[in-house]
């Protein structure tokens, strides 16, 4: 029976979620040792062993996560006390009779993978190595089988371990799962380590940084076993935990010895995790010389990060990993022919260029194989035909996803073979409408490396239909009992990726807010009440054509169970993914502003999340809630623009920002604004943005309850807003879609937007526009530290520095600025104003003031503005022209030094204050402006949103309110657990 034979005969037990429980790994693993395939049982092995030693160690215990939150931006002192208090907690917890007697279990267990991992590599042995039941260790099948059902036994046996192990679900290793790594690999740096290490009486502690290591420790270890080395012992630990917790006599005896410590771990981003370990290592007494980082790497030369840099590495390179030689047309001339159709005989084959490794895609080639029927090509029975072989997993990791295509038969490329992890499809060859196809593209770059010569200026978009059509198939045919991702606690599910993408509302706080507060919210907040596998990776372009003038979903079984984490069961994750795709510009303003035509700037996106949402809703029958779209989206927004998982830059983060700010506007809109159907006609006011309208305290952009009944208020008493800002025009085009605003003067004055039309207008002379940015851009660029500009900004140059220990925005120092300024031409472009997260360098002769008078006249408005609310010093021309200002209490010096009148509270509070002196009460405080009640789930969300809006003196009253909604929102929602089988 071969893999995909084997995930349909589990069909009844979901074969296509991989987070699998205790019982299922184990009925699994007996199963698949009874049949003899042995690198499945393996697999299973090491994963039940994972889980088990996760729940020993307390990976989802909340001050273990509460640690990795300081880790991430706390003193590193506090963060060492922290951990060594863990590392001691942990240490009486394995003390303790239910544990110690589980971890014993743990260590038997151990022993059992470490012998299916021996027996894996010699099922794939080339021939003339030993023999399964030879020298090696592995011992009789019968005996192993026996010895397997007695440990599953034990374990059913044990008092406390089916409480213990309850909620604990299987995490797949991104090694054999996401990345394109094989146990071969293992073999491969095997024995790179003992050429460099030969002695074989040296003792040697393999270490595993799970998850991942769990799979490639044992593997690594069986083959030095191999190889002759006598004293190997297999142990795994996470980043910040002891080296082997429970069992660090093993490490000191090790020490003492003068042993080896080979450290495994993925293909490294940064390399942190094991420096980290390797410095832990050294300050517990290690010979630097005998800790030895073992690893493969994504580049073809083995180029290892910084952190590595003097490590003693042992490396195999991109270009020596084993699925290169499974993909080589050698082994792919072997493999076709037993998936051509019934009668068919490869006459040859042409296989494409491999290209490069990547964390983002798994590795394919495209192939041309030539055929003929029985006859032997006689009578025309010669056929090109271009086909797709590509890499999908190690064992039943890599059967996903040829099962996940026979679940969605239609909808997905349907394959014609699978062996041995590599997946072979046809190709289309036309797209809906004539145009050429895509090859086995999902972005540009997989194009290019796979050598696709398909463009995708012939592509068409994908219709909202279509996608709400697959996300709908997926809920129902690949339905699950229970969403598990709600067991997967500090391991980034979804909604703990909401919850980190809101925390920073708390401030300093947030690190102990988030997993006591935050976390249990958008938990309950997200749940699923019809969980199924999700794709993960539905961003418009992963759709392609089908050949007969339909759609098929490319990458469909990549993005689930991913290095990225992200779990969801939730359809509505995959829909939101979706709306994402469309959001930002197609081309970036960082091009140089004298490259892209004066009028027409990028207007706001479309709302395509209506139409998708009323697609969903025809196909299901599922409303999906404001407040979960919103969360949804905010998680999508940053995934998709940032979804390889490497160094951002800053065009990404600006599309990343732009979305999530998106998402928020249009929540926030929905649930104040959509039942004002009446457009005003009265007075204008000006609102400026960022520290009035919205706040920046989230890492984007975002108004708040009282910041929007300000604008319901307004908008209920028959006032026309706009907003005057420094923000680019996109964002101003943006929040007048949103908001249902008539325009908005964006960069300082230098560029209208007008909403009735969707069109900009430019307002510098042809000669300040012929002269751009002057070269500034270029020079920012330069300084050491070198600055970032904001992409979506065309005339003012929005320039700020990266802080080193948090990444957060900063502005430039006020010496580096005045330097600037004495270099021409750039004294005579440009002006500045200075912020907290950044500096603006604005045209000469550009301000809101003229801006503003601008946009009014070309509104009708005749005669200053009713009201005008700002905080800066760019501000205070506008507030002395209108009829009426006023500053929030966190208006800067210049402001209040003009004069203007400064309300109670800041930011949106403040803007509440001073729209009440003009209407005469508090907004909201009548019938005319009062907001509907919104539903409980948006009633969370808004008090998570409404604490920063008073700043400081604010948030604890509206702490305790969150609180209190958040205790509400838990105790109504479901827990979606189901069965643990």
């Amino acid at each position: 029976m071969n893999d995909a034979q084997t995930a349909a005969a589990d069909g009844e037990r979901s074969p296509v979620d991989l987070h699998l429980a205790v019982p299922e790994l184990t009925d699994r693993l007996l199963g698949r040792a009874a049949g003899g395939q042995w690198l499945d049982a393996f697999l299973l092995s090491a994963g039940l062993v994972q889980v088990v030693e996760d729940v020993l160690e307390g990976t989802a215990w909340r001050p273990r996560r509460l640690v990795e939150h300081l880790a991430k931006g706390g003193r590193p002192g506090a963060v060492g006390a922290a951990r060594a208090g863990l590392r001691t907690a942990t240490g009486l917890w394995l003390a303790a009779p239910p544990a110690r007697r589980l971890h014993a279990w743990c260590g038997r267990a151990g022993a059992l993978r470490d012998r299916l991992a021996l027996r894996a590599l010699l099922e794939a042995a080339p021939a003339g190595d030993p023999a399964p039941d030879g020298p090696d260790g592995a011992g009789p099948a019968a005996d192993l089988l026996a010895e397997l059902a007695a440990a599953v036994a034990g374990l059913a046996r044990l008092p406390d371990a089916r409480m213990l192990l309850a909620g604990a679900v299987q995490r797949p290793p991104a090694c054999f799962r996401s990345f394109d790594q094989h146990p071969q690999d293992c073999v491969a740096l095997a024995r790179l380590v003992d050429a460099r290490h030969p002695d074989p009486h040296r003792p040697v502690l393999v270490l595993g940084v799970r998850t991942s290591g769990s799979y490639l420790a044992p593997l690594l270890a069986a083959q030095l076993r191999r190889l002759g080395h006598r004293a190997v012992t297999v142990g795994t630990t996470r980043p910040g935990a002891a080296l082997l917790p429970g069992r660090m006599s093993v490490v000191h005896d090790l020490r003492r010895r003068g042993g080896l410590l080979l450290l495994v771990d993925d293909p490294p981003v940064t390399g942190g995790s094991l420096a980290g370990l390797a410095a832990q290592a050294v300050r517990g007494g290690f010979d630097p010389a005998s800790v030895v980082p073992v690893l493969a790497t994504l580049d073809d030369a083995g180029a290892l990060p910084p952190a590595l840099h003097g490590l003693p590495c042992v490396v195999l390179p991109g270009r020596d990993w084993h699925v290169r030689r499974l993909l080589s047309p050698g082994a792919l001339t072997t493999l076709l022919p037993s998936v051509l159709p019934p009668g068919r005989q490869l006459l040859d084959l042409s296989v494409g260029p491999q290209g490069p490794l990547s964390r983002r895609s798994h590795l394919s080639v495209v192939c041309y194989a030539r055929t003929a029927g029985p006859d032997g090509g006689v009578d025309g029975g010669v056929e090109d035909v271009p086909l797709l072989a590509e890499w999908t997993g190690v064992g039943y990791f890599g059967a996903y996803a040829p099962a996940v295509a026979g679940a969605l038969a239609g909808l997905v490329p349907r394959p014609l073979g699978f062996a041995d992890g590599v997946l072979v499809r046809a190709l289309p060859t036309a797209v809906p409408g004539g145009g050429p196809a895509d090859g086995p593209a999902d972005g540009p770059s997989d194009r290019a490396a796979n050598g696709s010569s398909a463009g995708s200026s012939d592509r068409r978009v994908v219709p909202p239909a279509e996608v709400a059509r697959y996300v709908a198939a997926r809920q129902r045919l690949l339905a699950v009992p229970a969403d598990r991702s709600l067991r997967l606690a500090g391991r980034d599910p979804v909604w703990e990726a909401a919850a980190r993408q809101l925390a920073p509302a708390f401030g300093r706080l947030h690190t102990v807010l988030r997993p006591a507060l935050l976390d249990p919210l958008t938990r309950a907040l997200l749940a699923s009440d019809r969980p199924c596998v999700t794709d993960g990776l539905t961003a418009r372009h992963r759709w392609t054509a089908d050949g007969a003038g339909g759609w098929h979903k490319t990458a469909y079984a990549d993005g689930a169970f991913g290095h990225l984490n992200l779990a969801s069961y939730d359809a509505a994750y995959d829909l939101a993914g979706a709306a994402g795709a469309a959001d930002g510009p197609e081309r970036g303003p960082d091009e140089g502003p004298e490259r892209g035509p004066d009028d027409g700037l990028v207007p706001a996106p479309p709302d395509e999340d209506a139409e998708l949402l009323a697609e969903y809703r025809r196909a299901t029958g599922e409303e999906v809630s404001a407040a979960r779209w919103c969360l949804l989206r905010l998680v999508q927004a940053r995934h998709t623009a940032l979804q390889d998982g490497l160094e951002p830059t800053e065009r990404t983060r600006a599309e990343a920002r732009r979305a999530q700010a998106r998402a928020v506007q249009r929540f926030l809109a929905g649930v104040y604004l959509a039942d004002l159907v009446e457009e005003p006609h009265g007075p204008c006011c000006v609102l400026d943005v960022d520290g009035v309208l919205e706040s920046d305290v989230l890492g984007f952009p975002a108004s708040s309850p009282a910041g929007m009944l300000a604008l319901r208020a307004l908008r209920a008493h028959g006032y026309r807003t706009v907003v005057a800002t420094g923000r680019s025009a996109p964002e101003v085009a943006d929040r007048c879609a949103a908001y249902r605003l008539p325009g908005g003067v964006a960069e300082y004055g230098a560029v209208l937007v007008d909403a009735a039309t969707g069109g900009t207008e430019v307002l510098l002379d042809d000669g300040r526009r012929r002269a751009g940015d002057g070269g500034l851009r270029g020079r920012l660029a330069a300084l050491e530290p070198p600055a970032v500009t904001d992409p979506l900004a065309r005339w003012c140059v929005r320039a700020s520095v990266r802080a080193p220990r948090d990444g957060r925005r900063r502005a430039l120092a006020p010496e580096t600025v005045a330097a600037l300024l004495r270099e021409a031409p750039f004294g005579e472009l440009f002006t500045t104003v200075p912020g907290r997260a950044q500096t603006d360098f604005v045209p000469h002769g550009t301000g809101k003031l003229a801006g503003t008078r601008a946009l009014l006249a070309r509104l009708g408005a005749d005669g200053p503005p009713a009201l005008a609310v700002g905080d800066g010093v760019a501000d205070v021309d506008l507030l002395g022209w209108a009829a009426t200002a006023a500053a929030p209490a966190n208006a800067e010096p210049p402001v209040r030094v003009a004069g203007v009148p400064v309300a109670r509270h800041a930011y949106q509070a403040g803007l509440a204050d001073a729209v009440g002196r003009l209407i005469g009460h508090r907004p909201g405080g009548c019938s005319r402006c009062r907001a509907p009640r919104p539903p409980a789930d948006a009633r969370a969300l808004l008090a998570l949103l409404a604490v920063p809006e008073a700043g400081r003196a604010g948030a604890p009253l509206r702490l305790a309110r969150l609180a209190g909604q958040a205790a509400r929102s838990v105790a109504a929602a479901p827990t979606h657990r189901g069965p643990g089988r």
